[in-house]
């Protein structure tokens, strides 16, 4: 399964590419990522409540920063490139799925003057990238990668709202922000097609300015 694989999308490098280092390929890249946020209070993912309710109130609107904690993330991204004249590298699409990685304390905030409680342990996102630009040289089996490309992130979290002395839970609730990130790459060439890479992205914005970035080894597949 592996090889069949492999051969599909050996077939969108152009034989011109792979002999003179010429023409517009295509390249597929697979990574393990680790992925760090602030989340200062002037960047720290906002979640809105819309009409929830429960046995104290009939209707629980407005919206509240979910993580005002530093937090961290494990999880995998994998896209398509594509590279031009074997220095211009195009990214065409990528997606990733990460779920925090840690002990955290419950925060609370209020809502619509409601108590709410947030389980940032509990904390998923899923992020999409969609072109971007970025360049390429190489030298012997080295390979030196930088790209910036822009985006869409989404995070759940498990909340509750107050209910009384008790809390209600409801489904994870969802934020959402525009994405911005730049990559620095240093790949290692195992044969004429695989590479091996580590990359360091800082988050230019994500919920906020600088927040955070992530570290990543990448195995890339391409000319």
């Amino acid at each position: 399964m592996r090889k069949a694989w492999l051969a599909l999308l050996l077939i969108l490098v152009a034989p011109d590419t792979r002999a003179g280092g010429h023409g517009f390929a295509g390249q597929f890249w697979l990574e393990a990522t680790g992925s760090y946020m602030p989340n200062t209070s002037a960047d720290a993912p906002s979640v809105g409540l819309g009409e929830e309710s429960n046995s104290a109130r009939s209707s629980i609107s407005g919206s509240t920063r979910a993580l005002t904690v530093p937090m961290a993330f494990a999880g995998v991204r994998g896209g398509i490139d594509f590279v031009a004249s074997d220095r211009w590298i195009i990214p065409f699409f990528d997606l990733g799925v990460y779920g925090a990685v840690g002990t955290y304390s419950d925060v609370l905030s209020s809502v619509d003057g409601s108590i709410v409680r947030f389980h940032p342990a509990s904390a998923f996102m899923l992020d999409a990238e969609l072109f971007g630009f970025g360049a390429r040289f190489k030298r012997r089996r080295w390979m030196f990668e930088a790209t910036v490309k822009p985006g869409v992130a989404l995070l759940g979290i498990s909340t509750d709202v107050a209910d009384g002395r008790a809390f209600t839970s409801l489904d994870a609730q969802i934020a959402a922000t525009l994405t911005l990130r730049a990559s620095l790459s240093v790949c290692r060439r195992l044969d004429p097609e695989q590479r091996v890479c580590l990359s360091a992205t800082p988050n230019i914005y994500q919920w906020g300015w600088g927040n955070g970035g992530t570290l990543s080894l990448r195995w890339e597949v391409g000319p």
